[in-house]
């Protein structure tokens, strides 16, 4: 049977350090999703609307993956790496 290991002070520091780091990725990386999302789901919505105002048969097209590829690695890459890019700023 595993043994708890008691934390000393360095331990509980470094703990509370990369917590905290990981969570202000995750809400940055939830933030930017959001954008993503709003741009993404606003355009496909607009496609979706104007097929069935033409009769056609709504579906998602290769476009809208290579868009999303393409947003992917324009914003979000260049962010993880610490890049500066165009995209929307704090």
């Amino acid at each position: 049977m595993a043994r708890y290991r008691e934390k000393d002070e360095l331990d509980l520091a470094w703990n509370k350090i990369r917590r905290r780091v990981t969570r202000e990725i995750d809400t940055r990386i939830m933030d930017f999703r959001e954008e993503l999302l709003n741009d993404a789901l606003t355009a496909a919505w607009d496609k979706y609307a104007k097929a069935l105002e033409n009769d056609e048969k709504p579906m998602l097209e290769d476009e809208a993956t290579r868009w999303i590829e393409q947003k992917l690695k324009h914003f979000l890459l260049p962010k993880l790496k610490g890049e500066v890019t165009d995209a929307v700023e704090d």
